[in-house]
């Protein structure tokens, strides 16, 4: 053996432990990349649990403003109809209340005045009234 060949031979060596020690760097970062992939796809995971879980919530939630809507349109239409029969009775009212103040100036003139059909008029308020609860 020459001392040029044990020098070659020794060089490979080196380049040898090199080239391990080069490897054994490499296979680190690759082992340090699939762990940090793995934490990725447990993030990705969780992401498409909290998706899932938010889109169920939406659909309880579309589910349930629609049965309140419904039951707030009942609500809303039987205010109408009570408004309605308030309304009438109102003006009712009103009108009664008017032909009561327009009797006693007649009643306190000295000319006697002729009565006010009171009872007629209100019998028939009162089926107007009974009319507009049947059509309901």
């Amino acid at each position: 053996m020459s001392i040029a060949s044990l020098a070659f031979e020794a060089l490979v060596c080196v380049l040898l432990l090199a080239a391990a020690v080069m490897c054994w760097r490499v296979d680190r970062r690759l082992r340090a990349m699939r762990e940090g992939q793995d934490g990725l796809r447990d993030t990705i995971g969780a992401l498409n649990n909290a998706v899932d879980r938010a889109r169920a919530s939406l659909a309880a939630l579309d589910r349930a403003s629609r049965e309140n809507g419904a039951a707030l349109r009942e609500e809303v239409e039987t205010a109408r109809k009570l408004a309605d029969e308030l309304r009438f009775l109102n003006d009712d009212a009103e009108a009664k209340a008017e032909r009561g103040v327009r009797g006693r100036r007649e009643r306190t003139r000295p000319a006697p005045a002729e009565p006010v059909p009171v009872r007629e008029e209100d019998t028939g308020a009162r089926r107007r009234l009974e009319a507009l609860k049947a059509l309901r």
